[in-house]
């Protein structure tokens, strides 16, 4: 059962604990980079002031609280205290809450006078959804988890066996097995992850921010990393157990390694590093485990150069995608660590690895996928925009490695690539209509990770990237954003790429906005664990992924974490090899202060955001050498800048400092590593709007139904905007306003407004224009939508065709394939021949009497496209070809006749499809 949605903050600055925040901002206020996150607050989890570290104070913890009892258990909270609790009989149960997520080894003692020889059932979860005396699931097999049994003796303790270690539960059930009571007066855990962190809260970097919930948002991604660190020999066994689990496998290198989950899989997966590697830079600091993790993946390199698709103990491979993650996680690791020692030692595998996948570059400049294994994803494959993206990124991150190691031949040969790379991309795979890239050249879908990766990673200029910023958006719900490529659940791996690809395009507010939706469900939703975030799941806010096996503690999912340092703080890694550039992005933010330890030294910065009075203050203590340079936002104002009180920019020019404007920002470059920086607007910014369609119309509206048309409003200014997105259409339809909120005030901005529009159910097909109009403050804004329309055939309208496939079961489903699929208005189902790559098909549609068309309505699936047909009607005594189509990927369309025709009969014949699956026909709709 789903949850209801959290409320969800619109658009627009909130002034949250602006005193606390002023408090504190001088220089001698900054947490330390390398002090504890315990020493910087001592605030608890959910507290609104200072910081909220989720981590133990001490290794061994204790349950907080009895969550619920079945059948007879006398004195239940007792145990908590240290005192008996007795289970008397088979049904007695007992479900302790460790009130966060936690992992390791439990250990009970049994009360004196307690009847040795009887036996207690343990059994956990990580969710209050599956607290019961069988345990959630995680081996991975068809066979239950189950529960473990300890052997009661009296006055003694017992300890879960190694291998039976739980990596990551919240809820703990202990349940009796037979009549003889069982009384425990002590239940405690001994926590294995960060196997090597003396204090678990000892976090080398902060965060805070003037947003309390935000903050909890930093440290749960943080903490969640933490649990998915393992001690390398506390793995899952693989194959699975036929029941119960098993977690005593080696699964990498050295004494800490980084894995996925904290409750499975606890193996390596490079997919999960592009995440959880820089949350644990921009966090706990201790590169360690990333080291471990990738070098585990290079001792696993096959000879043809291909990297694990996962490591030991699954050891798949056959993922290109996941392949490039682990070039791009060498990249992360040498730019955060500067470990050049470990680089040389892998140069030889890297470069070979990067080889492995530069070979199946095609003419065209782009790479044609073939290891189709991913992250869970539909429809991997082809000349994919993820897999594009990512080659991108290895080759410019790996163009910089090889300026690092001498080898100016590579870095030479791939940044070339990488241009032409580029190019392709954005020749080939933009959709300028829809203002977002397809999965691949002849899809029709725009999905989530490779839009997100293609803005993140720079393939996308600047201008498209704000386009794609905004198209996004249109997938978002009360919970989240939805993933087209998985079934529009909300997939949080590539969550976290669309986070990263918003700040990237320059809309912090936009971020901001998702993380509170999404990762502030996660974390206060009471499915979850308070204190980690998800695997993925579903739209209405159920658990993916099996619901019982998903992973409520996945690196993967921590993309806040390091955005925020990164970008919302603003201290920026910029190259592989270099230093960084302090560039903060406030988003609605009213102050940002925290810390990060770098190769270069500790970097401390605070900032505040005053809309009032116009201003921008920043105070920095940061090594010179680490500093690339220093750029303070102007939030679309003429602004003044001082350094210590001096004016190093006076608004149009620079007297210091080397003081510029790249147009958002005053770039200033060597500043004193100590240094208050103060920026004021010096004059009002005008009010502007603007409006384009965020896509086009991709799905055709039926006649009879509604559509959401999304418009991408945006503004300049210095104030608080509220108006409204009209839409003027054909007579006989109508539309609803819509109503939007722009705040300019943290610079120029822009949201996306959905209109709602209804054609009649008498509407005729075909194209239709409308305009909308976006009004606020005395300004407008116009622009046009262009929506294709399906008719209605008249009822008692029937369909014949030359063949068609008989029923069959698909995932699952009672799947029909008979000719009228083509013309119940429903584009879920079609038509689909029996011939496979036999010619011509034809699809017959007679009505019960004359209809006048002026084309044809035609669509199909994904996997199934006819490149060529005839769309002929009846005269009367022979078909006449009305209309002639080739070469065709569309999946919708419609088909213009030169002239209106009156006709009983329209067919079309197929004589050439898409070769995918089976070089089928398949037709979805024809409509009038």
């Amino acid at each position: 059962m789903a949850t209801p949605p959290r409320a969800v903050r619109p658009r627009g600055r909130r002034r949250l604990g602006i005193c606390l925040a002023l408090a504190g901002l001088t220089l001698a206020g900054l947490p330390a980079a390398g002090a504890t996150a315990s020493a910087a607050s001592a605030a608890r989890p959910g507290d609104d002031g200072g910081t909220a570290n989720f981590a133990p104070a001490t290794r061994t913890v204790a349950p907080v609280r009895v969550t619920r009892t079945t059948g007879s258990v006398d004195a239940p909270a007792a145990v908590l205290d240290g005192h008996p609790t007795t289970l008397t009989g088979a049904g007695s149960s007992l479900t302790l809450d460790f009130g966060e997520e936690v992992g390791g080894l439990v250990t009970l003692r049994f009360a004196g006078g307690t009847a040795t020889g009887a036996r207690l059932g343990l059994a956990f979860t990580e969710s209050s959804q599956y607290i019961g005396t069988t345990s959630d699931a995680s081996n991975g097999g068809g066979g239950s988890d189950g529960a473990i049994f300890a052997d009661v003796t009296a006055g003694s303790t017992w300890t879960m066996p190694a291998a039976s270690l739980r990596g990551g539960f919240r809820y703990l059930t202990l349940f009796g097995t037979s009549d003889t009571p069982v009384s425990l007066d002590g239940v405690s855990l001994a926590i294995s992850f960060a196997p090597t962190m003396k204090d678990l809260r000892a976090y080398a970097n902060s965060f805070s921010s003037s947003d309390p919930l935000l903050n909890r948002i930093w440290y749960a991604g943080a903490y969640t990393v933490q649990t998915n660190t393992i001690a390398p020999s506390t793995g899952r066994v693989w194959g699975p157990p036929a029941s119960g689990w098993d977690n005593s496998a080696t699964v990498g290198t050295g004494d800490t390694v980084l894995v996925d989950g904290a409750k499975r899989d606890r193996t390596v997966w490079p997919g999960d590093l592009g995440v959880s590697v820089p949350t644990e830079y921009a966090s706990l600091g201790d590169l360690t485990p990333t080291r471990n993790a990738l070098t585990t993946l290079y001792q696993h390199q096959a000879a043809s150069g291909e990297l694990p698709f996962a490591g030991p103990q699954v050891n798949f491979y056959g993922s290109d995608t996941y392949h490039l993650w682990t070039l791009i996680g060498t990249a992360n690791y040498y730019q955060y660590a500067h470990d050049r020692a470990w680089l040389d030692g892998e140069w030889a595998a890297y470069k070979r690895a990067l080889g492995f996948s530069l070979a199946k570059v095609q003419p065209d400049g782009l790479m044609s996928v073939t290891g189709t294994a991913d992250w869970a994803r539909g429809g991997q494959g082809g000349e994919n925009i993820e897999a594009n993206a990512l080659l991108y990124q290895a080759l410019v991150t790996g163009s910089a490695l090889a300026r690092v190691e001498g080898d100016d031949a590579s870095a030479a040969a791939w940044t070339a690539t990488a241009a032409t790379l580029k190019d392709a991309v954005n020749s080939r795979l933009w959709d300028d209509a829809a203002g977002q890239y397809r999965d691949n050249p002849s899809s029709g879908l725009h999905p989530q990770d490779g839009n997100s990766a293609a803005v993140w990673f720079q393939v996308a200029p600047p201008d498209r990237a704000l386009r794609v910023s905004a198209a996004l958006t249109r997938s978002w719900n009360a919970y989240g954003a939805t993933t087209p490529e998985k079934n529009s659940e909300i997939a949080t791996f590539p969550g976290s790429m669309e986070l990263q690809a918003h700040l990237q395009a320059g809309d912090a507010t936009r971020a901001l906005d998702l993380m509170r939706r999404e990762w502030g469900y996660m974390l206060d939703s009471p499915l979850g664990t308070g204190s980690t975030f998800w695997e993925g799941y579903l739209a209405d806010g159920r658990f993916g992924y099996g619901g019982a096996y998903m992973s409520a503690a996945h690196g993967w999912a921590t993309g806040p974490t390091s955005a925020l340092t990164f970008y919302v703080l603003g201290i920026r890694p910029q190259s592989v090899s270099g230093g960084y550039a302090l560039r903060p992005e406030p988003g609605d933010l009213a102050s940002a202060q925290g810390s990060l330890k770098t190769p270069l030294g500790d970097i401390r910065l605070a900032w505040h955001h005053d809309t009032h009075d116009r201003t921008f203050t920043e105070q920095v203590d940061a090594p010179t050498a680490a500093v690339a340079e220093i750029d303070v936002p102007t939030f679309g104002a003429r602004t003044t800048v001082t350094v210590d009180g001096r004016v190093v920019w006076n608004g149009r020019a620079g007297l210091a400092y080397g003081a510029h404007t790249d147009g958002d920002y005053v770039v200033l470059r060597g500043v004193p590593s100590r240094a208050d920086i103060g920026s004021r607007a010096l004059g009002r910014v005008a009010t502007a709007l603007g409006a384009s369609l965020t896509t086009a119309s991709g799905t055709p509206l039926r006649a009879g139904g509604t559509m959401s048309v999304p418009v991408t409003v945006s503004a300049t200014g210095d104030t608080l905007l509220h108006g409204t997105v009209t839409a003027s259409v054909p007579a006989g339809w109508t539309a609803d306003p819509a109503d939007f909120t722009l705040d300019t005030r943290d610079g120029p901005t822009d949201t996306v407004v959905p209109v709602t529009v209804h054609a009649p159910a008498d509407a005729a097909g075909g194209p239709r224009t409308i305009t909308l109009t976006a009004a606020a403050d005395g300004t407008s804004a116009r622009t046009g939508a262009q929506v294709l329309v399906f008719g209605n055939w008249p009822q008692d309208t029937a369909a014949s065709a030359s063949s068609f496939h008989a029923p069959n079961v698909y995932e699952g489903q009672q799947r029909t394939y008979d000719p009228a699929n083509a013309i119940d208005g429903d584009p879920a189902t079609f038509w689909n021949d029996d011939t496979s790559g036999q010619y011509p098909d034809t699809l017959t549609v007679t009505a019960p009497a004359p209809v006048t068309l002026h084309g044809v309505g035609f669509s199909s699936v994904v996997d199934g496209v006819p490149t060529d047909f005839t769309v002929q009607t009846w005269d009367g005594s022979s078909w006449v070809t009305r209309a002639q189509v080739t070469g065709s990927t569309a999946l919708d369309r419609w088909i213009p006749f030169g002239s209106p025709v009156t006709t009983t009969g329209t067919r079309i014949v197929v004589t050439g499809s898409q070769a995918q699956n089976g070089a089928f026909t398949r037709v979805a709709e024809l409509t009038p």
